[in-house]
């Protein structure tokens, strides 16, 4: 929420709180009643909108992270004793397939990351019959196939985090805006009440205050020019 948008949303609440404590005096208005309404909806579709919007994407890239580095974590032992049967079987095509460092898996793009590390599990558990004296077992490769699935569910999540956050802003706006309209139509009939302590009190609570401003810190005072000496 921009200040812009914050400092508006405190002028609707100050016109909450003076339109609920006098029920009494605008309720016969139908129009205005009608209007009030709508804006107390539009009020709480703001605040929930948000804190929708709050949201950063930190903690997803985070989790996105964890799990990458996870993933690359188990796929690299696994990779080197695929070698080392290669190697030993003079098996050069299996053995360039598999030989990767962990900055290979772990730099680069993230469907890079993923592709490598699931190939390395295949060729894996392609071979697996012929990897047990080299330490591969079918729970490790359980465990990097589990890795891979928990990655690439997380690969696209900080975009479409963003993504959904576009969308709320566009919808918070929407609210503003509509709320704007329920407050023109109330402006519009303060002319039919005749308690005058309630317009007073509802005019005032519609100026919206610069809480940016009101909070900065004073100027200070520009010092007088020396007074030169004789």
């Amino acid at each position: 929420m921009t200040t812009k948008q914050l400092n508006k949303l405190t002028m609707y609440l100050a016109v909450e709180g003076i339109c609920d404590a006098t029920t009494a005096i605008w309720q016969t208005v139908q129009a205005f009643a009608d209007a009030y309404t709508d804006l107390k909806t539009r009020v709480t579709n703001i605040q929930t909108f948000s804190q929708s919007q709050a949201q950063n994407t930190t903690g997803v890239a985070q989790d996105k992270k964890a799990a990458r580095q996870a993933m690359c974590a188990l796929a690299l032992p696994i990779a080197s004793a695929v070698h080392a049967y290669a190697v030993k079987t003079k098996n050069n095509t299996l053995a360039a397939s598999v030989d990767f460092s962990m900055a290979d898996l772990i730099e680069g793009r993230d469907v890079a990351s993923r592709d490598n590390c699931q190939n390395i599990y295949n060729t894996a558990n392609t071979n697996i019959a012929n990897l047990a004296n080299y330490g591969v077992t079918a729970a490790k490769l359980t465990a990097l196939n589990n890795a891979i699935a928990a990655f690439n569910l997380l690969i696209s999540a900080p975009r479409d985090t963003r993504a959904k956050g576009k969308t709320v802003t566009t919808n918070l706006q929407a609210e503003f805006d509509a709320a704007d309209e329920d407050l023109g139509v109330m402006d519009d009939l303060l002319g039919q009440m005749t308690d005058a302590k309630f317009v007073s009190d509802y005019n005032n609570a519609r100026i919206i205050v610069d809480t940016a401003a009101s909070h900065a810190s004073p100027t200070p005072p520009t010092p007088p020019p020396a007074t030169p000496h004789p």
